[in-house]
């Protein structure tokens, strides 16, 4: 059974109450002019004493208030008539202007206005009929992911408490429907009004930059909504167990993720850029083969990520010197230069001159950029690993061409995008985070055979008969199907599609890049991996049997029923 919406019975509620007093002017003029005319005495067309019904004094208010002007009906008014049309005209002519005032009023009251347009858009999200994401902020991640979500066709419902983002995103071109909420994403009422109970809801994404608010989305969509994947941003650690602990599916801590991509650069060079690969969005660009070296390294900020990179260092044996606005600061290490490291003393006298590297991890971009010349000026051969707080300067940060940026943005954009290609996505990068720097040195060269710079696009796919029904159908009739035949080019069989199985996973058995003569069964549940819009190839022969017969065995096998009455009476 449908259910009103409660905030249509808020917008009405707000209308009935605005117009409340004009409404009670309105009709009070109408009847106090309408009982006035039954009383005025009148005369008929035989010169009889005559009065008004109440219809027909209505009716004579009704064209006289709106000015019509009829004229004297059913018979010419008297002296007393005419003197009370006078007053009706004034009465009814004043309550009508103020009402009509009052209603311009209300029009533009931006309370008013505000209930009326989220009352439109909710109607809007009810009437979706294709999956969508909820995307709670829309800062430089949320407007990445809304970008990237639209270019993939996926309808997207933006929530943002900031008036001038809601309208930036109304003119901007994407591909497909936007649907933008202007109210607070912490409240669980507003998360119901923007689809988060919608039986389309694909996923709620959690990115605003108030760590407590994306932890009370988390909890609400968690709550509401329990078939909804959810993805959140965390600013600390408590914040990202208490996320995990509602079983949120996907978790971002941007220090976190920073310390393991240093830590991958320094470890495992070429695993550093493959993760950092696949991990940061589909514009992302394989970075060049620079090591970090070892020896004395310089941190400029000891803030929640220049701490991190400060532990990480020491904890490979490099010594570190700090400098940092507040030199005796909680958690200071001790001999922590004063300043923000972008005057050549303060480099001096941390011992730039010998350095192998410097990390530039203030909350300042303009500092950042200021200490990356500064000393790159000093000592042309540090190696630069920098902090991009916010897009708005990434121009400026590509120019000074730093061996590695750290984009908050874009390493929560990169992971959750991926992610959400596929639930298999995160059981294969945890299998190559535990795999050595050779391993990934293989999958870059297995990779690039079919990439140019862009990163490979995950999809997924089960055996089963809903999924897959012609493999299905093979399999359960006994024959063998491998890896390799399954990557099989089905329009020219001579050739291999652009694409590679990253994943099986088999009752709970991973079998990373599985070799081309791995038989499949039923189950599996496979990561595809290549070139754009490559899977759409696999799809096809998981589904049609003409398709899979000639991959197999190179027949063209007609699907016609007659066709398939000869097949039988001559086979």
């Amino acid at each position: 059974m449908a259910t009103r919406s409660p905030l249509n019975d808020s917008f009405i509620f707000l209308f009935l109450r605005r117009m409340r007093v004009p409404l009670v002017v309105l009709i009070s003029a109408y009847a106090i002019a309408t009982v006035g005319f039954t009383l005025m005495p009148g005369t008929d067309d035989q010169g009889n004493p005559w009065h008004m019904s109440l219809f027909e004094a209505f009716y004579v208010v009704s064209y006289t208030g709106s000015t019509i002007g009829f004229g004297e009906v059913p018979y010419d008014f008297s002296a007393a008539q005419r003197l009370w049309t006078i007053v009706s005209i004034y009465l009814t002519v004043i309550a009508w202007l103020f009402s009509i005032g009052s209603i311009i009023s209300l029009l533009q009251d931006p309370a008013y206005t505000r209930a009326l347009r989220r009352a439109r858009l909710s109607r809007r999200v009810r009437g979706m009929n294709q999956p969508f994401y909820l995307v709670c902020g829309y800062g430089d991640t949320g407007r990445m992911l809304t970008r990237a979500l639209t270019s993939r066709g996926h309808q997207v419902v933006v929530i943002d408490t900031h008036q001038e983002k809601i309208e930036m995103l109304e003119i901007e071109n994407l591909h497909a429907p936007v649907i933008p909420f202007f109210m607070n994403a912490n409240w669980p009422d507003n998360l119901e009004q923007a689809g988060l109970r919608n039986r389309w809801c694909s996923g709620v994404i959690a990115v605003t930059g108030n760590g407590q608010v994306n932890l009370k989305i988390a909890i609400s969509a968690t709550l509401l909504n329990r078939k909804v994947a959810v993805y959140a941003r965390a600013n600390t650690h408590s914040e990202a167990d208490n996320m995990r602990s509602f079983a949120t599916d996907h978790v971002v801590n941007p220090v976190e993720e920073y310390v393991r991509r240093l830590e991958l650069a320094i470890d495992k060079p070429d695993l550093f850029r493959l993760y950092h690969w696949l991990n940061s969005g589909p514009d992302a660009h394989l970075m060049k083969q620079l090591p970090m070296p070892r020896g004395n390294w310089i941190v400029c900020g000891f803030n929640r990520v220049g701490r991190a990179a400060w532990q990480l260092l020491r904890e490979r044996g490099m010594e570190v010197s700090v400098i940092d606005p507040d030199p005796n600061g909680e958690g200071r290490p001790e001999g922590t230069i004063r300043g923000c490291g972008t005057q050549a003393d303060e480099l001096t006298a941390a011992g730039v001159y010998s350095a192998v590297g410097i990390v530039a991890a203030s909350d300042d971009d303009a500092d950042n950029l200021s200490i990356l010349i500064t000393a790159r000026a000093l000592n042309p051969d540090l190696f630069h690993v920098v902090l991009e707080n916010g897009l708005s300067s990434h121009s400026l940060f590509r120019a000074a061409e730093p061996e590695i940026i750290g984009q908050p943005s874009v390493v929560i954009a990169g992971t959750i995008l991926s992610r959400i290609s596929s639930r298999l996505v995160e059981p294969f990068i945890l299998n190559l985070l535990a795999r050595d720097n050779a391993f990934a040195r293989d999958v870059l060269a297995c990779f690039l055979r079919h990439q140019d710079h862009r990163p490979p696009e995950f999809s997924s796919g089960r055996i089963s008969a809903k999924r897959a029904p012609a493999l299905t159908r093979a399999i359960e009739s006994g024959r063998t199907v491998t890896v390799g035949a399954l990557l099989t080019n089905p329009r020219q069989r001579g050739l291999r599609l652009p694409l590679e199985v990253a994943l099986i996973r088999r009752k709970q058995e991973d079998i990373l890049f599985p070799a081309d003569d791995t038989v499949l069964a039923l189950g599996d549940r496979l990561l595809l991996a290549g070139r754009d819009g490559a899977a759409k190839a696999v799809r096809s022969v998981l589904e049609s049997d003409a398709l899979l017969e000639y991959v197999l065995t190179g027949k063209d096998r007609q699907q016609g029923p007659l066709w398939q009455w000869l097949e039988r009476r001559l086979g």
